[in-house]
């Protein structure tokens, strides 16, 4: 059980941390929709040296990252939008600078207005 009561679940032998993961990664199987890797990892901030003490990189872990019609996405099922998590969608944004490529959603209906409006 996760600390914010997900359940695992496994899909095809593939192990994700929530239901919601695997909801979105069957809408994405039914609906051709390519998936090009499980939980891709963003550097956000490099690591760094402050004042003498040694300060790790901060990183983001995303869900998926797909192709439809010839466009790339970020997906990330969050039902949950902690504060370490609102931290880091505002370091992407200042990083990347299209935010318009992460999807954010907390249901498959959610999911499909993004992708396909």
């Amino acid at each position: 059980m996760h600390k914010y009561n997900a359940k695992h679940v496994t899909i095809d032998g593939i192990n994700f941390p929530s239901t919601l993961e695997g909801k979105f990664y069957n809408f994405f199987k039914e609906n051709g929709i390519e998936i090009l890797e499980l939980q891709p990892v963003f550097l956000l901030q490099d690591k760094c040296e402050v004042r003498g003490e040694k300060l790790r990189a901060i990183t983001y872990k995303a869900d998926f990252r797909i192709v439809h019609e010839w466009d790339e996405y970020i997906v990330d099922a969050k039902w949950m939008k902690t504060e370490v998590f609102k931290l880091k969608i505002k370091l992407w944004k200042k990083r990347y600078g299209h935010e318009n490529n992460l999807i954010i959603a907390k249901s498959i209906k959610d999911l499909k207005r993004q992708i396909f409006e």
